[in-house]
């Protein structure tokens, strides 16, 4: 390793001097040779690694260091240093190592963990690790971390990108996760026009938990829809937390003007419940709620209760009557001990004249079917039961309708076991069944349903003997 720095340092003396000899012991150049050595050793000095108050200095072979004082450095290039878990890259970098400061200019990029933040100047402290980056923008993942219990695939959880995307003039980080944009934003959406973003003069975002923003401004595809005096916005890598949603407005010819508010509860990981108001100026209101569990394999469900209240109300040459209507959803499994397992399934509206003009998804304004069903089944050794009540009308207009069903539906099934210990084989399988069959209409109403009882026994031998008869 000396000899090659010495090589070095000889070489580089004979490039920049004159044609005169370089007496070198025991060795002889001639030109060729030393055109060679000239072309590989006198270039700008490999990259070199320099410690620094604990950061490393990774340099370009364009860089040059200066040390201005006892404990001030000045590094310039492209320049790269690592400080334990951060890593700046700029032009140039300066280094106090008695104040742990380092002050970086041009073109800077800072990185730590699943941070990463550009910016056209840094003052940092790397101690404290906090700083103020300049004409700044930054993104952050909040993706769940590995070692945490739970599926990592934030699919599961529901729809929210797990970027973080934030800009402004000046950008302080406070802590690990900690940090407060002056004159900027931020959102969750990493399009290049995102789908929303809140401004704010001043926000405090603390990674995987929130954010807070004074005289914000929500806007959405780049359009100003809203100013809030205050605004706090949860960032849980779960996508959880328990607050007030943001409001839904509208306008139309039969309602008037509208405003829809809910309340979201995170009960536990598992839990969560939605209470849901709308105000409608012209025909009423409405009031409801949305319960959601995870109870675990084999039990899970949702139920959704909503209720509308109108006055009567006039618009163009119509007049709606004063009326009441609900509507309930939902769906879910139970497991009851480990033999016994419950199901139900509600798509029930009360009025289709209220669900064809309310619903502005184009599904939910044509659907003419309202079902709800439920059943309780399990086994006992070689015993099947199971009951069921299921109902489903199929409306024609608005006035008239069908109804098929069975209201209730019992089956008890015996599975096939020997007969009284012989070489017989015996199989029970019964029902009770209450079929549903309707018909209405605006001036009739007919009921064709009717009761069945069903017991179908069998026997079965089979013959060891004679194969084929088997």
């Amino acid at each position: 390793m000396i000899f090659c720095e010495r090589l070095h340092l000889l070489l580089r003396s004979a490039c920049v001097r004159s044609a005169a000899p370089v007496p070198v012991p025991l060795m002889r150049y001639t030109p060729e040779v030393l055109v060679v050595f000239c072309l590989v050793f006198c270039g700008a000095p490999p990259a070199a690694a320099q410690e620094l108050a604990g950061c490393t200095s990774h340099t370009s072979r364009q860089w040059t260091m200066e040390r201005l004082g006892t404990e001030h450095w000045k590094l310039v290039g492209q320049v790269e240093v690592t400080c334990v878990d951060e890593t700046f890259f700029a032009d140039e970098i300066e280094l106090f190592t008695d104040q742990d400061r380092l002050v970086a200019t041009g073109n800077v990029v800072f990185t730590s963990g699943t941070s990463r933040i550009a910016a056209e100047r840094l003052e940092f402290n790397t101690r404290t690790k906090t700083g103020t980056f300049y004409n700044a923008s930054g993104s952050a993942t909040i993706a769940q971390p590995a070692a945490e219990p739970g599926p990592e695939d934030r699919s599961v959880f529901g729809t929210q990108e797990p970027d973080v995307y934030f800009y402004g003039e000046t950008l302080q980080k406070l802590g690990e996760q900690k940090y407060k944009i002056t004159r900027g934003g931020f959102t969750t959406c990493l399009q290049p026009t995102p789908r929303w973003e809140l401004t704010s003069r001043s926000v405090t975002l603390n990674l995987e938990h929130y954010a807070m923003l004074t005289n914000s401004l929500f806007k959405v595809k780049g359009v100003p829809v809203f100013y809030m005096p205050i605004f706090y916005y949860p960032v849980q890598k779960d996508d959880r937390a328990t607050g007030f949603l943001i409001p839904t407005y509208g306008s139309s010819d039969i309602r008037g003007q509208s405003l829809s508010n809910a309340f979201f509860w995170a009960i536990s990981r598992s839990q969560d419940l939605t209470l849901l108001h709308d105000w409608y100026s012209q025909t009423g209101q409405g009031y409801g709620t949305e319960y959601r569990y995870v109870r675990g394999p084999g039990s899970d469900g949702f139920l959704r209760i909503y209720r509308l209240r109108e006055h009567e109300a006039q618009y163009d040459d119509t007049t709606t009557p004063e009326r009441q209507s609900y509507e309930v959803r939902g769906a879910g499994t139970q497991r009851l001990g480990s033999a016994v397992r419950a199901r139900f399934r509600a798509d029930y509206f009360s009025d289709i004249q209220v669900q064809q003009t309310y619903h502005q998804n184009v599904y939910e304004a044509s659907r003419r079917q309202r079902v709800f069903s439920g059943s309780v089944g399990g086994a006992w050794r070689e015993y099947n039961i199971t009951g069921t009540v299921d109902r489903s009308e199929y409306f024609y207009g608005t006035t008239s309708s069908t109804v098929r069903g069975g209201a209730p539906r019992l089956l008890v099934n015996r599975n096939e076991r020997p007969l009284f210990g012989s070489f017989a084989y015996l199989a029970v399988n019964t029902e009770y069944n209450r079929l549903i069959v309707e018909r209405k209409t605006e001036t009739e109403f007919v009921d064709q349903s009717l009761t069945r009882y069903d017991i179908l026994p069998r026997i079965r031998i089979p013959f060891t003997k004679w194969q084929f008869l088997t």
